[in-house]
């Protein structure tokens, strides 16, 4: 009787002790990690991190003028941190990160390629799956031109076709360094990233971002290549393509058709949302997001097995 109380005692202090460690664990996985990169030609990259370090690789890439800010409701979800590790960044000339003054650092397709792949080297990631919103789409793009469909484990587009679709760009307006130009600018900016108001902490987010972004450097976004027509029989990557059916920038019946022409790319519409399903439909992105990736079934599973503990 005696050594059966010493194991029971033993077995409730190894689970108290067990109990300790998983509530620790839990916090430390909402907890934002920040790394500053040096890309190829030494401009600083912010970058963030968090989730589960031992689980497939989401890298976030955000649009134009924004900054990682934009993924705060991916960031911060808690199942999709128990499901993946959880990446973003501020491209250049964006949000923490630097800014380079000379033109040629924007041009092209090859700077920004290159910047994911000192991030992917530099944190050891394993073929993430990336998921790239309106311009950041086009920077998926990028890497996938330079590095290969093997250097990614999938595509998830949000807003965006990534160049896949040719563009009908009109004149480019030269920007000033006005900086009461800019805040309104960025009012209005946020304004149209919505077929709805989104919260006010996610609008001042985006609003800070974008004034964030100089004038010289959006002169300079005019040397960057947006057109990747030529890789969309070619790409051979499993995608998905969140399009909203309220997003003025992507006809939804066009985009669809044109897309789905590849047999590796598939759409997914989302009634009542405009250019940013991530943040305007949160829940349904990120439940679709992680069945992409796992697989229905598993997904479902982790959620499960999340909420039982």
């Amino acid at each position: 009787m005696g050594n059966l109380r010493r194991r029971l005692a033993c077995w409730g202090v190894a689970m108290i002790l067990a109990m300790a460690a998983l509530h620790v664990s839990a916090a430390e996985l909402g907890a934002l990690q920040f790394h500053e990169i040096r890309a190829a030609d030494g401009t600083p990259l912010n970058v963030v991190e968090t989730g589960n370090p031992d689980a497939p690789v989401l890298l976030l890439i955000h649009g134009f003028s924004q900054s990682y800010m934009s993924f705060h409701a991916q960031l911060r979800d808690p199942d999709l941190n128990t499901q993946f590790r959880l990446i973003a960044l501020d491209l250049r000339g964006h949000g923490g990160s630097g800014k380079p003054w000379v033109r040629e650092a924007y041009a092209g397709h090859r700077p920004w390629a290159s910047d994911i792949r000192q991030v992917v080297e530099f944190l050891k990631l394993d073929k993430p799956v990336i998921v790239g919103w309106s311009f950041g789409g086009y920077v998926a793009m990028d890497y996938i031109r330079e590095y290969g469909a093997s250097a990614v484990a999938g595509l998830v587009l949000t807003g965006s076709h990534g160049g896949l679709i040719a563009r009908r760009d009109g004149p480019r307006a030269k920007h000033e360094g006005d900086l009461d130009a800019a805040i309104s600018n960025a009012r209005e900016f946020m304004k149209l990233m919505s077929a709805k108001p989104v919260s006010d902490d996610m609008f001042d987010r985006g609003t800070y971002a974008h004034v964030m972004m100089p004038a010289y450097v959006r002169n300079a976004m005019t040397e960057k290549r947006l057109d990747n027509t030529d890789m969309l029989e070619s790409l051979a990557v499993r995608t998905l393509v969140f399009l909203g059916d309220q997003d003025a920038s992507l006809p939804v019946a066009h985009t669809r058709e044109i897309l789905e022409a590849n047999h590796h790319i598939t759409t997914k519409i989302l009634p009542g949302v405009g250019h940013s399903a991530f943040i305007e439909d949160a829940d349904t992105f990120n439940r679709d997001l992680a069945q992409f990736v796992l697989g229905e079934e598993d997904a479902r599973n982790t959620a499960t097995t999340v909420l039982a503990h």
